[in-house]
């Protein structure tokens, strides 16, 4: 009789840059997981002499155990580290936890941890959840001058400003007005302090599915900061502002979703795409371009998986950006076209559409 598969172990990624609050968070979540849960984690530093995993245990066993805690020390769990990583993630996996907490060094790109994740022998065992990335607002410009930050935030579901209770106000409008303008846009924004972080937001995404679970999350309303910097609530992308995104699932058999938006102002046209496409790279920065010769085309901005790996594209005042993008959901696209006719999105989607490399 055959066995029915074993149950996918949710697993969480906490990214973010060196001395952000990442193991203040992680200790945070473990003193509120449910009481009858095994939790795992794993813990990456870069340096040899391994300290946050010793730190995070000693406040651990004061307060609940069933909480495993293992250590990669010497590198980064995505390159140098990876042989490490993948042997005792996969230790960990054996001992089926309820729930495991990746913290990869601040040093890591998160997209090399997400790929071995997604690697045969692994992928069949984990379902990827929420991937969260913490950010002082106080360093915002600072961070975003490294690559290895921009993958950090590219991959993540979740951008949480840390910190928050010594950051200016002003500092926290930077934060938001940043946040929001991400593409694609994060499923949810919040300011927070003293690693206080709700544990539903754990359950946010679900990347098995490349959907994000709406139902029986509460979102804030405060956008303007009046309240507790911990308990802010910047901005959510939620079923109410997307409700389409709650009812179509971009999969294998359907692996392009059109979204068009028509108004006399600002029309927009974009595309999701199931994350097993493979764009060709040249063709598709070449189709790329002839939306940006659009009438009235304003910008146009795409990640998306290409023959030469995840890539970001951002064209905008006659400035186009090509970047390794961290992002790993599902390839996305969006032109804007400003005070002209939208053209025919089907004819339009023909021509992504013949950028697709074959199935193999």
């Amino acid at each position: 009789m055959t066995q029915p598969p074993k149950k996918q172990i949710p697993v969480n990624i906490v990214a973010g840059p060196l001395g952000v609050g990442k193991t203040t968070v992680i200790n945070y979540l473990l003193e509120h997981r449910p009481a009858d849960e095994n939790w795992a984690v794993l813990i990456n530093e870069y340096g040899l002499v391994g300290l946050d995993a010793a730190l995070l245990e000693k406040d651990v066993k004061a307060n609940k155990p069933a909480v495993r805690i293992r250590e990669v020390a010497g590198g980064c769990i995505c390159c140098s580290a990876g042989i490490a990583f993948q042997m005792t993630l996969v230790m960990l996996l054996r001992r089926r936890p309820d729930r495991l907490l990746i913290e990869p060094t601040g040093l890591a790109a998160v997209s090399g941890i997400l790929d071995t994740l997604d690697s045969p022998g692994i992928r069949e065992s984990v379902d990827v959840r929420s991937i969260i990335c913490l950010l002082d607002p106080a360093r915002l410009h600072e961070y975003l001058e490294r690559e290895i930050v921009r993958d950090q935030v590219d991959a993540a579901d979740i951008i949480l400003g840390a910190r928050s209770d010594v950051s200016t106000d002003e500092q926290k409008r930077t934060f938001d007005s940043w946040a929001r303008g991400l593409f694609p846009a994060k499923q949810h924004i919040r300011l927070t302090s003293y690693g206080h972080v709700p544990p539903t937001l754990l359950d946010l995404v679900s990347h098995a599915s490349g959907t994000a679970p709406r139902r029986g999350h509460r979102h804030g309303t405060d956008h303007t900061h009046d309240h507790h910097p911990e308990d802010a609530d910047i901005h959510a992308d939620t079923a109410e502002q997307h409700p389409h995104e709650a009812k179509e699932r971009c999969d294998e058999k359907h692996p392009v979703i059109a979204r068009v938006h028509r108004s006399p102002v600002a029309s927009t046209v974009g595309w999701i795409c199931w994350r097993g496409c493979i764009f060709d790279a040249e063709r598709t920065f070449r189709w790329l371009r002839t939306l940006r010769a659009l009438p009235g085309a304003s910008r146009v901005k795409a990640v998306l998986r290409t023959s030469d790996g995840w890539q970001s594209y951002n064209a905008v005042d006659n400035v186009e950006d090509i970047n390794p993008s961290g992002y790993r959901r599902d390839s996305r696209f969006e032109v804007i076209v400003e005070n002209h006719s939208l053209p025919d999105p089907n004819v339009l989607e023909n021509g992504l559409r013949n950028c697709l490399e074959p199935p193999e």
